[in-house]
């Protein structure tokens, strides 16, 4: 479940997500680009230091949505 939308840029948007007990962020850049983080440490990291803090990357919205319907099925 989306929790918040917060945008960058407007080619740049970071998703709140919650699945089950656990908070995920999504990086979206140009909606071809996607980032999946497990905490805003991480995510911080990422944007202020290019740190490789990720936990999934992909580059269509299927392939994410794929992954996030798994982690539900594992919570």
């Amino acid at each position: 479940m989306i929790l918040a939308t917060t945008y960058i840029r407007p080619n740049i948007t970071i998703e709140s997500e919650i699945i089950g007990q656990k908070k995920f962020y999504v990086y979206n850049y140009k909606g071809v680009h996607y980032r999946v983080f497990n905490s805003l440490r991480s995510l911080w990291d990422f944007t202020t230091r290019e740190y490789k803090t990720w936990i999934f990357e992909c580059e269509t919205e299927k392939e994410l949505d794929d992954y996030l319907y798994g982690l539900t099925q594992t919570q």
